[in-house]
């Protein structure tokens, strides 16, 4: 074991190196953060009103604004900041780059550690070839959307691997016991995943709760006691952070960010964030083979696996009924982002029993794929700009770029060849050349990409200079 978490790291860190993003889009949801490990690191304050990094992600406090974001991410952000600072690696003006890019690398091998922890949970399964467990843990990562956004500072992947952590706990709950240092232990990391993310930490706080409660012990209300005292040691572990940041126990976030419940039509929405242009299964097909999995006698059974299911589908159900903006600009619908990777380990225990049906593993051979293509598309950048909703003025240009896969299939077509009858396809017959152009000064200008941008700009001016010669043309002509 011992040889293979070697070449696990060494792995995860190479790639790491290689993908991991050198600069920061103008996405709140990076910006934020990063706006408040800067003010931190060289101002030595949370307000980051004099931050080089513009976010619309704030709230105003006492006459300063702050980034909104949940601070547990960006509270790690700062603390690897000091480390780099100690080896001359800085957030100063132009100088960032190479910070914002060593914190991408250590966001990056921390995610992968969500294939770490779905490796031992299928070592634990007998009969199950070592290249099978192998190759589906490479996938974890690979083929959903973790990949996607593990290379830059975010929440979601790491939350992947934190639930990926939980659900091996549980299970080895299952299996010898429960006892209330287990009990204490998952309460911190439901209360870890509630500092990750506000949604998916309250469905699985509750679920696990009632887990630890139902679990067959002569300890049972012990168990529940310590394990709401580890959950509660997170709580407050994430209100004195608010105090510290700025000055108040409650998430900032809470007053930025309102459910919506009258902005959308629900069946629309819940179709579009699940099967349509931001759709979870349609960035990621293969998770869709959940279903053979939940109809399987056998899996039911399994506790974990019955409560991992429900804390699933009641966290879809809130995001269908609280939210409107289909993510922001984003890369799939990211908020279920850490369910993925559950939801793949419970199918490859399906896949991997014994007399595999035939016909439909080729089918999820093909839809791996899928998701390892479209995760791939997703590294080029996963905060694109696009359509957000209700959020989104009807007349506004992200109204005809709803699909981020299409979106950064196009910007990447362009950057590598212009004038490729695939990239003419896009601004031709998909988006028109008009929306097409503009489109691409917002979303280079989003990633900071001037040398596109110039490049853009002069073939504006050359399709302007080629309509009014098109139009003098046309006026000389004689009747």
């Amino acid at each position: 074991m011992k040889l293979r978490f070697l070449i696990f790291l060494t792995v995860s860190t190479v790639f790491a190196f290689l993908l991991a993003k050198h600069d920061v889009t103008h996405v709140g949801i990076e910006t934020s953060r990063y706006s408040t490990v800067e003010s931190v690191l060289e101002r030595g304050t949370f307000a980051i009103d004099d931050s080089f990094f513009t976010t619309p992600d704030k709230c105003e406090r006492n006459g300063h604004f702050y980034g909104d974001k949940p601070p547990l991410v960006t509270f790690g952000a700062i603390a690897w900041g000091r480390v780099l600072k100690c080896f001359g690696v800085r957030y100063l003006d132009g100088n960032y780059f190479r910070a914002v890019y060593l914190t991408g690398v250590l966001t990056f091998i921390l995610s992968c550690f969500t294939g770490w922890f779905f490796y031992l949970g299928l070592r634990r399964r007998p009969r199950m070839p070592e290249n099978y467990r192998i190759a589906m843990s490479v996938l974890s990562v690979a083929s959903t959307l973790v990949l996607s956004y593990a290379v830059t500072l975010n929440n979601h992947t790491l939350c992947a691997a934190v639930l990926m952590g939980l659900v091996l706990l549980l299970e080895r709950c299952e299996e010898t016991g429960l006892t209330r240092l287990r009990a204490f232990m998952a309460g911190v990391l439901t209360g870890l995943i509630l500092n990750l993310e506000f949604v998916s930490g309250g469905v699985l706080g509750i679920a696990v709760f009632v887990f630890v409660l139902t679990s067959v012990s002569p300890r049972r209300i012990e168990n529940a006691l310590m394990y709401a005292a580890g959950a509660g040691l997170l709580i407050l572990l994430e209100a004195g952070m608010n105090m510290l940041s700025y000055g108040s126990p409650l998430p900032l976030y809470l007053f930025t960010h309102k459910p919506s419940f009258t902005e959308k039509n629900y069946l629309s929405y819940a179709f579009n964030i699940l099967f349509g242009f931001e759709g979870f299964f349609l960035y990621m097909p293969a998770l869709l083979f959940a279903g053979f999995a939940c109809a399987s006698e056998c899996m039911r059974r399994d506790r974990v696996f019955v409560y991992m299911m429900a804390s699933t589908l009641a966290a879809v159900f809130l995001f269908v009924v609280g939210t409107s903006d289909y993510g922001g600009w984003c890369y799939g619908y990211r908020f279920l982002i850490p369910f993925a990777p559950v939801l793949l380990y419970y199918i490859a225990i399906w896949f991997g029993r014994p007399r595999p049906r035939l016909k439909r593993w080729k089918v999820f051979r093909l839809a791996l794929l899928w998701g390892v293509v479209f995760a791939a598309v997703g590294v080029m950048n996963p905060w694109n700009a696009g359509y957000e909703g209700s959020s989104t003025p009807k007349n506004a240009l992200p109204n005809h770029f709803k699909n981020g896969f299409l979106a950064n299939a196009f910007v990447f077509c362009w950057q590598t060849s212009p004038r490729s009858a695939l990239t003419q396809l896009f601004i031709d017959r998909v988006y028109g050349r008009e929306y097409a152009m503009l489109y691409l000064l917002m979303e280079l200008n989003n990633r900071n990409d001037h040398a596109g941008l110039q490049r853009v700009m002069e073939e504006l001016r050359a399709m302007e200079e080629a309509a009014a010669e098109q139009e003098n043309t046309t006026g000389n002509a004689p009747e």
